[in-house]
C-alpha cells in the first residue's frame, strides 16, 4: 500500500528539468521518468525555461544554479505572474558565499548540492509536495562551511518589512558598534537611533536590544543594506 501511495505521489508531480548541458539534462529526465515522475519538459536556457513554465505548467521545476546566473529576480518575477507557480528545486554547484546568500534569499522550496545522490533529489521532490522547505544534508554542510545558515519563511517576511535604514542599523549592531558610533556613522541623532531600534525590536517580534543583537548575528549574511 505504501509503495502504491508513493507511486501516485510521483505521478501527481509533473516536473520540468532545466540544466545547461543538454546531455546531462536528458539523462536526469530519463532517470526521473524511470522512477515514475511525470517529466513534462526540458530546458537548457533561461528564456526557454520561462516559456515552458507558462506552457507546460509543471508543478515542480528542477533548475541548475548556473542556468539562472544573475537572473534570479527575473525568474521569480515571471513565476509571480503565473496563476499556479511551480515549486522550485535549486541545484547549487559552487561555494561562493555571495551566490549562496542570494540563493537562500530567493526562497526556493528545495535546495540541493550538485554532489548529492539522486536519492536525495527523489526525496526532495516528494517532500516539497506536502512540506514547505527541503535542504539536503550536502547543501546544509556547504552553507555551514561558509558561515551561513538557512532562514525560515517567517523570518524572511519579517526582514522584508524593514526599511533600508533599519537594515543598516541592524547590520551595524552586529558589527559591534556602540549606539553613539552608529549614530555618528549614519549622521543621525542618538534619539533617532533609539527610535529606529525600537521599531526594529517591534517588527522582529523581539523584546530587548540583547535579543536584537542575537537575532542580527544569526541572520547577518541575509541583511541586504544596499
Amino acid at each position: 500500500m505504501k509503495n502504491n501511495e508513493m507511486r501516485i505521489r510521483k505521478l501527481d508531480s509533473s516536473v520540468l528539468v532545466a540544466k545547461e548541458e543538454p546531455f546531462s539534462c536528458e539523462v536526469l529526465s530519463k532517470l526521473l521518468e524511470r522512477e515514475g515522475f511525470d517529466v513534462v519538459g526540458r530546458a537548457n536556457e533561461l528564456d526557454d525555461l520561462i516559456q515552458k513554465i507558462h506552457t507546460k505548467k509543471p508543478k515542480c521545476v528542477i533548475v541548475e544554479a548556473n542556468l539562472i546566473g544573475k537572473e534570479t529576480n527575473h525568474l521569480l518575477k515571471e513565476l509571480s505572474e503565473s496563476s499556479s507557480p511551480p515549486k522550485l528545486v535549486l541545484y547549487f554547484n559552487n561555494s561562493n558565499s555571495k551566490e549562496l546568500t542570494k540563493a537562500l534569499d530567493a526562497n526556493f522550496q528545495g535546495y540541493l548540492y550538485s554532489e548529492d545522490r539522486l536519492e536525495e533529489l527523489y526525496k526532495c521532490l516528494l517532500y516539497i509536495q506536502t512540506q514547505s522547505k527541503y535542504y539536503s544534508d550536502g547543501f546544509k554542510d556547504l552553507i555551514k562551511k561558509q558561515g551561513l545558515n538557512e532562514i525560515d519563511s517567517d523570518t524572511q517576511q519579517k526582514l522584508k518589512t524593514l526599511t533600508n535604514r533599519e537594515k543598516q542599523i541592524l547590520y551595524l549592531v552586529t558589527e559591534g558598534l556602540t549606539g553613539y558610533e552608529i549614530s555618528d556613522s549614519l549622521c543621525i541623532s542618538y534619539r533617532t537611533l533609539a527610535n529606529h531600534k525600537q521599531n526594529l525590536i517591534h517588527k522582529l517580534g523581539l523584546s530587548s536590544n540583547r535579543q536584537l543583537l542575537k537575532f542580527g548575528l544569526q541572520i547577518k549574511s541575509h541583511i541586504n543594506t544596499l
